[in-house]
Order: C-alpha cells, then structure tokens, then sequence
C-alpha cells in the first residue's frame, strides 16, 4: 500500500470512527450493515459523490475483512451494504464529417506503412472490432468470397461481421503475396501491440478532429452511435459489437438521445 494509499485509508476509518461517536458509538459487536448504511447515506446527502463513497467503502471492506481474519469481529457488517452506483460517463463519437475527412485528405500513399495504417483504422470504424479483436485478426479469418470478417471476442465466442465489397477488395490487395500469419503486423513480421494501434490512432485522429478523447475504443463508440443515428436496428448493432447483453449496447441510445437534446436547443419554438 502506497503512501497516499494509506492515508487515504486511516481518513475514511477515521471519518467513519467519527460518525460512530456521533449516533452514540456502538462497540465492534454492535456494528451492524445499517451502521454502515446510515453512514453511506449521510455522505452523499452532504454532497459526496458516488464514486468518493465507494472508495470509503473500500477502506471499510479491508478494514473489516482484517478484524475477521485476525478474530477480532465474529461478523462482517458489509454482508447487506449495497454500493451506490456511479455515472456512467458518455464517451463521444468523432463526428462522422471528421472521419470521412482523415480518410479523404491525408496523403496515406506518401508515409511509410500508411495504407496499413488506414486499413487499420478503416476496420477499426467500419466494423465496430475491439482493439484486442483487430490485433488478433489472422489471414484465415477474411472471408473474401462472403465480405466477412470472423471475430474471436469476448468468452471466446465467434461472431461475423460484414465488410464493405470496397474494404474488403483494398484488404485483398493488401494482403496478396503477405507471408504473415496476423492481417496486421510491424516492419520485422511481428504481430501488433496495443500501445502500438493506441498510438496510431490518436495521432492520425487529433490531426482531423478536436475531440477530447481519441482512442481505438473511441472509433468502436463512433461505429455504434452513427449507425445508431442512420437508423440500425439495436439489436443488430448488439451481434455486431459482440456484446453478451443488449444492455450494455444500450448506452448508444444515450449518446443520440444527447445529441437529439442539443439539435432541440436550436429550435425556434423551444
């Protein structure tokens, strides 16, 4: 435990000591989850964020679970205390006219593996792939008679995800002749890494876009939100995307009920 980390530690026992001695400070064995609670509940009446009371909470779990150990405490009273839930943060597409831009206008052909570089991020939009997915994407796994890729995701589950006839005849083209094992590799044969694709991401994004963030995980939002606006179904955007659940795709709604919000602001009548 760092420096920081222990002091951090040492206030929220503190604070929680004190908030003890306030509702009359119950002894160890006395401690109960609604303790705990009633605590829980007065940060966040006080302002406390979410994500601040889970930390304490942090501090609070170690703490007990040590006493345990130790056989200080017969109980655990964080068995019924149910966490609050943080915000998620909105990640925000790179607008769809940005992306059309950096395909059209950067001279690829002039830069040393850049028709690599735009397929990558080509595949990376177009496909919705993880980083993970599009690093591990072998030879074997284009389909050029189907215009398909085949995915290993997540849980090692398979799924297949179209390709544009146009991608998919400059993906051909790329690969004709290529003695490689990974559809994407570095100049000595070996296959990427993700600092590497992190890398080149970003600096062709932030030579098109002002977009705060700018990442491979960012390009996958952006497939899902603009096809999202074009009107895909969610479902379809769910198999695509490989998600286990159509919750998790459905923080895209989100981003375009957002969007939606701020073209209304622009009405006259509103």
């Amino acid at each position: 435990m760092s420096l920081h980390t222990a002091e951090a530690y040492n206030a929220d026992l503190d604070q929680f000591n004190a908030y003890l001695v306030s509702i009359g400070n119950p002894d160890l064995e006395q401690l109960k989850s609604n303790h705990v609670r009633l605590w829980m509940s007065d940060l966040i009446q006080n302002g406390l964020s979410a994500r601040s009371v889970n930390r304490k909470l942090s501090s609070l779990r170690s703490f007990f679970k040590f006493l345990r150990s130790q056989d200080i405490m017969l109980h655990n009273p964080m068995t019924k205390v149910v966490p609050p839930k943080t915000a998620k943060h909105l990640v925000k597409d790179i607008p769809a006219p940005d992306l059309e831009d950096m395909f059209a206008r950067f001279p690829w052909e002039e830069h040393e593996n850049g028709f690599r570089d735009k397929l990558l991020l080509l595949l990376l939009y177009t496909t919705g792939m993880r980083l993970s997915e599009l690093i591990a994407l072998k030879q074997t796994d284009v389909d050029f008679g189907r215009n398909l890729l085949r995915v290993l995701g997540k849980r090692n589950k398979v799924r297949e995800i179209p390709l544009h006839p146009e991608l998919s005849e400059a993906l051909f083209d790329y690969l004709k002749g290529a003695n490689t094992h990974y559809v994407f590799v570095r100049e000595n044969g070996e296959p990427l890494y993700p600092m590497l694709v992190y890398r080149l991401v970003t600096r062709y994004l932030r030579l098109f876009s002002s977009a705060s963030k700018t990442s491979p995980h960012v390009l996958r939002h952006s497939f899902a939100t603009h096809m999202l606006n074009n009107g895909a179904q969610l479902m379809a955007i769910k198999d695509l995307l490989g998600h286990a659940s159509l919750s998790a795709t459905q923080v895209y709604t989100k981003n375009s009920f957002e969007k939606l919000k701020r073209i209304h602001q622009l009405h006259p009548r509103k």
